[in-house]
């Protein structure tokens, strides 16, 4: 059986779902099922959390491709998954995908709501809930992870960054931003190809960017709220997830039949502009100090948006 050397990390609605499909696609990469979240044991993801044996179970069909890995978006927010990481994996190869992080935030919230993780529907009010939730107040009964609704934290990208680079190396982490994976997402395949050492050209490449919703991660609602606050209870999710066996034949399976059928593809409305534009004054020294990081001018990530009727997918 093969351990994984290969980790795409993070950042939620940032591209992980799109970039973990390319990767997959590649015949010398095997990707395993997505968000197994074993590292990063402050998250409290899985509770109880995934065992070695149980990790371990979804590489069981890797081969002979040169590399195997899996992609976990809370990875990088954890305060410990890259130490744990380079525990069981020394020689691990590291791929960051961050995303402006306005939007990701406003993505991440409304991706909540669907969820059933988040109870404040409205963004802006989510944001001011924000200092109470920091000292355990208005909670919603289920958040995976417990501080996933530390919006704000979450975007402090450069410390959670700095984590990768000091652990491992600068050599085996590689940092792609969301927004040169959407304006040439070729380019950037070829990049992370040529950080894995494996084949950039190869039989079959333009397949790989194949359109594909769910690995774009479209805006989600739900047709029936009660069926999604029956699937988000913790010991569904861990059925689900396959942390823990099925207690019928056949359980998991309708359960992963309802919560597709659950899903309704909407547009997601705009940030207000005002709203917006507070956002980014507060996040001005955190996008300042990544881009500082990286030595890359991120101060467009701060202009107002261009005004839109909707955002129909976040990439």
């Amino acid at each position: 059986m093969r351990a994984p050397d290969t980790f795409l990390v993070g950042h939620p609605r940032s591209g992980s779902g799109q970039l973990n499909g390319y990767l997959s696609r590649h015949p010398d990469i095997f990707m395993a099922k997505k968000e197994l979240h074993f590292f990063g044991t402050d998250l409290g993801y899985h509770d109880p959390p995934r065992s070695t044996e149980n990790y371990l179970s979804f590489f069981k069909d890797a081969r002979g491709e040169r590399r195997v890995g899996e992609a976990s978006t809370w990875y990088l927010f954890s305060e410990r998954a890259a130490q744990e990481i380079h525990d069981f994996t020394p020689s691990a190869r590291i791929l960051i995908l961050l995303r402006n992080p306005l939007d990701m935030l406003h993505s991440l919230h409304s991706h909540f709501v669907f969820r059933g993780d988040e109870d404040i529907a409205d963004f802006g009010e989510a944001l001011a809930a924000e200092a109470d939730r920091r000292e355990g107040r208005r909670q919603p009964p289920y958040t995976i992870p417990a501080k996933a609704l530390h919006y704000r934290r979450i975007a402090d990208y450069a410390p959670q960054v700095r984590r990768y680079l000091e652990v491992f190396g600068p050599e085996q982490v590689h940092v792609i931003l969301n927004d040169d994976f959407r304006a040439d997402p070729r380019a950037v395949f070829r990049g992370a190809c040529r950080f894995l050492d494996v084949d950039e050209d190869f039989p079959g490449f333009e397949e790989v960017f194949t359109p594909n919703q769910r690995a774009r991660n479209s805006n989600r609602t739900v047709y029936s709220r009660a069926v999604q606050d029956f699937l988000v209870h913790p010991a569904r999710q861990q059925v689900l997830e396959a942390v823990r066996p099925t207690p019928l034949p056949g359980y998991r399976f309708a359960l992963r039949a309802m919560r597709r059928l659950n899903i309704r593809y909407v547009d997601r409305a705009p940030m207000d502009p005002e709203l917006r534009a507070a956002l980014a004054r507060e996040l001005t020294p955190e996008i300042e100090a990544i881009g500082a990081l990286l030595g890359r001018d991120l101060s467009h990530w701060l202009a107002p948006k261009r005004k839109r009727t909707a955002e129909p997918v976040a990439q």
